[in-house]
């Protein structure tokens, strides 16, 4: 998730454990280590463009990174204020413990958030890559993150009074059962598409359910099938069927090669196998392959992804142009946003509004938009 929310949850976390002994230094502390983890992020500027795909989300991700560096950043923290500030609550012998739990806690709860993100983390780094996800909270949900900062603003105003505690506790409480409540969604998504599915006579060959940004019912979803795939929105209260676009997967040799080339399984690796190629012939007869991650898109041009990378392939078979990494154009104006919680109160049409431009073959659909 966004590391503005991981500061928010690590605060949070780092108050609940720690905050009667530390007071309002277990709020800062806690912000800290909520987002450590997000500054392999400084290493990733020091090398080449593709590290961030490549390495963030690695190892400081990992489960095994808090049980190692938590204990020790807080006896780091602890001696620090333990030789300025001895007889300080946050200084004094005793208070190591707390310092400890903090960190632990603070770096621990990163990994797990982002683990119910789209993206997902290396939960097993550093001793296996495999990526772990379970869509409940887009990566971006003010939804989440504004209760906790409502609960440490007062606690940052009584740290030390047992109505902050509550206030936090409770802060703690709702978002866990608000980030449950999307991964319900997601199920119930899933369960209406493939009803939906079903009743049009269509045999899918696997259906996955994302979310989208700033709110937490309105799902993408992406469906294959033996020649191509659909792409849906839908919540899971909508009284209208699912609209959706239709794509014919193209088949060309130079896609097997664009996936085979190191850039190619680096990407497919990251956006965990959800990669939808397209294709375009060049003057010169080679031909451009486009890679694109299908977790985030909106109809439109970016139907299929929001990004990805793009070569170009000789009729040799060859790669005759290095893989560069892309951004498609994509609205981000108060009208997009605003069609986006248009389609998540139901207004399903809202999205759609520019959808022609996107669709390919759309006559294969045997499923009409809605209205």
């Amino acid at each position: 998730m966004d590391s503005f929310s991981q500061a928010a949850l690590g605060a949070a976390v780092g108050y609940a454990v720690a905050g009667r002994r530390l007071g309002r230094r277990a709020i800062g502390f806690g912000a800290l280590a909520g987002t450590i983890p997000d500054l392999d992020n400084v290493a990733l500027m020091l090398t080449d463009g593709w590290a961030e795909w490549r390495h963030h989300r690695g190892v400081t991700h990992g489960l095994f990174f808090a049980p190692v560096m938590g204990p020790l950043l807080g006896w780091i923290v602890w001696r620090m204020h333990n030789r300025t500030r001895p007889f300080e609550p946050a200084g004094s012998h005793d208070a190591a413990p707390a310092w400890m739990a903090l960190f632990f806690f603070g770096l621990i709860t990163h990994p797990l958030l982002d683990f119910f993100t789209i993206y997902g983390t290396q939960l097993l780094a550093p001793f296996d890559s495999t990526r772990f996800a379970v869509p409940g909270l887009g990566i971006i949900d003010p939804g989440y993150t504004l209760p906790l900062l409502a609960a440490l603003v007062v606690a940052l105003w009584r740290p030390r009074a047992g109505l902050s505690f509550l206030v936090v506790f409770a802060a703690l409480f709702a978002t866990s059962a608000y980030l449950f409540y999307g991964i319900s969604n997601n199920a119930k998504v899933e369960v209406r598409a493939r009803a939906q599915l079903a009743a049009e006579a269509v045999a899918p060959a696997d259906v996955r359910v994302y979310t989208t940004i700033f709110q937490p019912w309105l799902r993408r979803i992406v469906v294959d099938e033996p020649e191509g795939a659909r792409v849906g929105f839908a919540t899971a209260d909508q009284k209208d069927a699912i609209a959706w676009l239709c794509f014919v997967r193209p088949r060309d040799p130079a896609i097997d090669t664009a996936l085979a080339t190191p850039e190619g399984k680096l990407f497919a690796w990251f956006a965990m196998g959800e990669v939808w190629p397209s294709i375009a012939s060049a003057d010169d007869g080679s031909t451009v392959v486009r890679l694109t991650d299908r977790r985030y898109g909106v109809p439109g041009p970016t139907a299929q992804g929001w990004w990805g990378i793009e070569m170009r392939i000789a009729a040799d078979g060859s790669v005759a142009e290095a893989p560069r990494r892309i951004d498609l154009p994509r609205g981000a104006d108060g009208d997009a946003i605003g069609q986006l919680f248009a389609a998540a109160r139901g207004e399903a049409n809202a999205l759609f509004a520019q959808a022609a431009s996107a669709q390919e073959a759309a006559e294969t659909c045997r499923a009409s938009r809605v209205g």
